[in-house]
């Protein structure tokens, strides 16, 4: 895992969930790029490979879902659609056209506002993802 040091900055909120979706070529490179290493996190690094990627410290795996589907996509309602953990709609609204290239991978992380400056990125070893928006749970 690469180490880099804890940013200054929280993403937290309970109000808010941050939505993001990806191309990974099998479950296990996901697994391995959003999982917490919390003995780095407790040594003042960010604590996955996704968090070093998009500048995230942690997140809390409560709130937190991850599904690679087995088709590709660019149409929301089918990369999401084992995701569906909030209202797709919004969504929708932001992308009435679809994702613009195809995705296999939804990410949501409930309890944070995502705010940062990456918005998308290509890692050579564990894939390409983009942030999609953050939403309100209301």
């Amino acid at each position: 895992m690469r180490e880099q040091r804890k940013i200054d900055y929280s993403y937290s909120n309970d109000e808010y969930l941050s939505v993001f979706v990806g191309t990974c070529e099998s479950e296990e490179l996901l697994n391995t790029y959003l999982e917490i290493d919390y003995e780095l996190f407790e040594y003042e690094y960010i604590a996955s490979e996704f968090g070093v990627d998009f500048g995230i410290n942690i997140y809390d795996e409560d709130y937190f879902v991850a599904v690679m589907n087995s088709i590709s996509s660019n149409q929301i309602a089918v990369v999401f659609k084992e995701a569906t953990v909030f209202n797709l709609r919004k969504l929708e609204a932001l992308y009435p056209n679809g994702l613009g290239e195809n995705y296999n991978t939804a990410i949501v992380i409930g309890k944070m506002k995502y705010e940062g400056t990456i918005k998308e990125i290509h890692n050579d070893e564990f894939g390409h993802y983009k942030f999609l928006g953050t939403f309100s749970y209301t």
